[in-house]
């Protein structure tokens, strides 16, 4: 098909401009998406900052809010549900394999605010990071207090992809897993253990949780990347449109003269 564009002949070939147009639909999606990213992740971030200027929640207030309560703050003196520990492989922190240290605690209080709680006392807690043995077939010794203060941040949604077996249980603690899912470490717990996990901010272990993954701004820079990817796609396209001028090569003159 030919178009005149700017008093000049241009030729499209349809089958490459519906490949271009895809192309660009697609990396414009990705742009928006990315953008929808950061503004999610700006949100959290300005949510979880202004649940930190609050008092400290109890656990019946967030096992009942859910995931609105995402980043409250916690405080309450527990106790290790002893020998349960269970380690969460392949978590690697500046470049070193090792894994975060999970427990269940108790609140080790005799008085409960309210009937959710009472029946909620017992909830997961990541301590930390603890780094790996040089050999794969060892486990690291994990020294977990009997008696805390659980200071840390709730998070209502934990796990993952599993892939293959969850846990290698060898009869013995600690356990290595490989995500954080209540439903699965319950079968390995003689009580049930609610959806949701604490994270603590002062532990023996190093401490490396982020509410988020990637910050807004990485998420921006992604958006605007693909934003320029979509405007060159736009432009390869416009530059490969052939022009009526541009189709009068020299050979296809001489085959003309032939035919004359």
């Amino acid at each position: 098909m030919t178009v005149i564009i700017l008093n000049r002949p241009w030729v499209f070939r349809w089958h490459w401009v519906l490949i271009n147009l895809s192309v660009i639909t697609l990396l414009l999606f990705l742009a928006q998406w990315q953008w929808q990213r950061a503004i999610q992740k700006q949100e959290v971030l300005h949510l979880i900052s202004q649940w930190q200027t609050q008092p400290a929640a109890s656990i019946g207030d967030l096992v009942e809010g859910g995931a609105g309560n995402d980043g409250r703050r916690v405080e309450f003196p527990a106790r290790w549900v002893s020998p349960y520990i269970w380690l969460v492989d392949n978590q690697i922190l500046k470049g070193k394999p090792g894994y975060d240290v999970v427990v269940p605690v108790q609140k080790n209080t005799d008085s409960y605010e309210s009937e959710t709680e009472l029946h909620s006392t017992i909830v997961l807690l990541n301590l930390g990071w603890l780094a790996a043995p040089l050999s794969r077939n060892e486990l690291p010794e994990v020294d977990v207090p009997r008696e805390f203060t659980v200071d840390g941040i709730y998070r209502s949604q934990v796990g993952g992809i599993v892939l293959g077996k969850n846990t290698e249980n060898s009869g013995t603690w600690p356990m290595r897993i490989q995500q954080i899912r209540n439903d699965i470490l319950a079968n390995s717990f003689p009580d049930a253990i609610p959806g949701a996990i604490y994270q603590q901010k002062n532990s023996p272990f190093t401490i490396h949780y982020s509410p988020v993954v990637l910050p807004p701004e990485r998420h921006k820079a992604y958006a605007l990347q693909w934003l320029l990817l979509a405007i060159s796609a736009l432009l390869v396209g416009v530059a490969c449109a052939r022009s009526g001028d541009a189709l009068r090569t020299p050979a296809n003159e001489n085959l003309g003269e032939i035919k004359k």
